[in-house]
């Protein structure tokens, strides 16, 4: 009996010891989890781009640079803060917002690269990252001074985006995929990794119920499995007010821009009269992932 309990002390503590190995090795290169930035490819992304924009540099408080593409208002049209997904770059979100129904609209664009991603300067963290925000907050209120702001995050981007949204006042804080937390991912996707050992963690359901914005509004596929549309509803239920925006089918890549011409139209008009989320819920098949990665 005493040799049968010593096998299974051995199989039990290698198997505690091989976790541990496990758990140490992600946490010490996490952020290359978080910030895969090393293995995006600027390359398909480089024609995207107008020449309505011009190509500007950011300079942050603690001095670095960030590539960035900048679109003027029509008049005192408001502005889009465009943050991108860890895994893409600001050229598809300069594409996107530079055309029909925002072009239309009037609305100017500033999408840029976080520091560390490719163009620019600098290695990326939460810290890092909402500084990054912080300074293109003050490059458009520098270059259109009379536009008020909307704060569009992506996935991780939507992490930037609220904590911007809780220290600015902002016309609009909208969020397709977003998350609670990162710990939250972590935890519905990845649950045998303790998401408590985090560095960066992007609290956004304590950050958006002191949102500054005047309309919130979150998207979310309900295919998607890399954030699962749980955490945006979970986030969403936090917010002291806004629309929900489902897309029916889409997953965390395809429900990009299916809900663009609802949120102008609410960033124009105001939330709808009767609140009702049902009346915004349209149809996306799934399709395979574009040229727009990035979670």
């Amino acid at each position: 009996m005493q040799a049968f309990f010593r096998s299974w002390f051995r199989i039990l503590a290698g198997a505690a010891g091989a976790y541990l190995l496990l758990v140490g090795g992600v946490y010490s290169v996490q952020r290359e989890f978080v910030f895969p930035r090393r293995y995006v490819n600027p390359a398909p992304f480089q024609t995207m781009v107008g020449p309505e924009f011009e190509r500007v540099v950011l300079v942050t408080i603690d001095g670095e640079s960030l590539k960035a593409y900048w679109k003027p208002p029509t008049g005192n049209a408001p502005v889009i803060i465009a943050f991108h997904g860890n895994g893409s770059l600001p050229e598809p979100m300069a594409a996107r917002f530079g055309q029909a129904p925002w072009a239309e609209a009037g609305f100017g664009v500033l999408a840029f690269a976080y520091r560390g991603y490719p163009g620019s300067t600098g290695r990326p963290s939460e810290t890092g990252l909402i500084e990054d925000g912080e300074s293109a907050l003050r490059f458009v209120r520098d270059r259109a001074p009379a536009s008020p702001v909307v704060l569009h995050g992506y996935s991780l981007g939507s992490g930037v985006a609220v904590a911007i949204s809780e220290r600015h006042d902002s016309l609009g804080l909208v969020l397709e995929a977003p998350f609670s937390s990162l710990p939250d991912v972590v935890a519905t996707t990845i649950p045998f990794l303790p998401g408590f050992l985090m560095h960066d963690t992007f609290v956004s359901q304590q950050r958006i119920a002191r949102s500054r914005a005047a309309y919130i509004i979150v998207t979310h596929g309900d295919h998607d499995q890399v954030v699962p549309p749980s955490l945006g509803q979970r986030l969403f239920a936090s917010a002291p007010h806004g629309q929900f925006l489902p897309v029916i089918g889409a997953n965390h890549y395809s429900l990009l821009g299916k809900r663009d011409g609802d949120i102008v139209d609410i960033l124009t008009n105001g939330y709808p009269a009767d609140g009702n989320d049902d009346l915004f819920v349209i149809e996306s098949s799934p399709s395979p992932v574009p040229a727009q990665p990035g979670a």
